[in-house]
């Protein structure tokens, strides 16, 4: 399911840092339409699996050394899952906050609208993505200290990004659908190595349009679920060209 937000300011300069502050608006609006639901993806249990990912538009915007300038004080906020109950749980819980302002970072932030989008039917063995916020390709060995960003223009990088998805596909649809898995490869058609502030370091992530040959249930699970890493924190959200 897929969604757009219009969100309202008060003021038109919002941080670098943009997805932390609307990740702290979407456990907020969690969290005050439900509590339980709330607990059970951020506190129950760690690092739990989420079945969403984001993007944002600021048009017209403008980027300081600190800070971004959005000067119609407007963002939409695309939000996409693979889960339906998910999907819903989420429209219900926008709803029920829209016109409520969310005080954040000297600003605030109202819902003003939520739409949710028409889906596109996928029937082939490919599909080509462009990314709606950028793809981010990370090598983690355990500890913060031993985590890698690669660009999808090296091929360590493409490596990377290729076992990355794998194991998202296995981690959702499991072994026994491993042979479709197995088969699953891409192709990056261009690319814009470009730094995301995210959470105080500036995270190398791409740009780019893609082609992933796969079985159509799998690039329609890529379709809502996004790919690559911190899907859920801003990143990897893709759409069909």
């Amino acid at each position: 399911m897929r969604f757009n937000v219009e969100l309202i300011l008060s003021n038109e300069n919002i941080p670098k840092d943009k997805n932390r502050m609307i990740l702290s608006l979407l456990k907020h609006v969690y969290e005050s339409y439900d509590e339980d639901y709330y607990k059970s993806l951020y506190e129950d249990e760690e690092n739990k699996k989420k079945s969403y990912t984001f993007s944002l538009y600021m048009p017209n915007c403008k980027f300081t050394r600190e800070e971004i300038i959005i000067p119609d004080k407007k963002i939409v906020w695309n939000f996409s899952t693979d889960d339906m109950n998910d999907g819903i749980f989420f429209y219900n819980a926008v709803l029920a906050n829209r016109g409520k302002a969310y005080k954040i970072k000297n600003n605030s932030i109202t819902i003003n609208r939520v739409n949710m989008n028409k889906e596109e039917l996928i029937t082939t063995d490919y599909a080509i993505y462009s990314t709606m916020s950028p793809i981010v390709v990370r090598e983690h060995r355990g500890d913060n200290k031993k985590t890698w960003y690669y660009s999808l223009n090296e091929e360590r990088g493409k490596e990377i990004f290729k076992e990355n998805l794998k194991y998202q596909l296995l981690d959702n649809f499991g072994e026994k659908r491993m042979l479709d898995i197995e088969e699953v490869d891409f192709k990056v058609l261009n690319n814009k190595e470009v730094k995301v502030k995210h959470y105080g370091i500036e995270v190398l992530s791409n740009i780019c349009r893609i082609k992933v040959q796969a079985k159509p249930y799998i690039l329609d699970y890529l379709y809502k679920s996004g790919a690559g890493s911190r899907k859920n924190a801003g990143f990897g959200m893709l759409d069909l060209v």
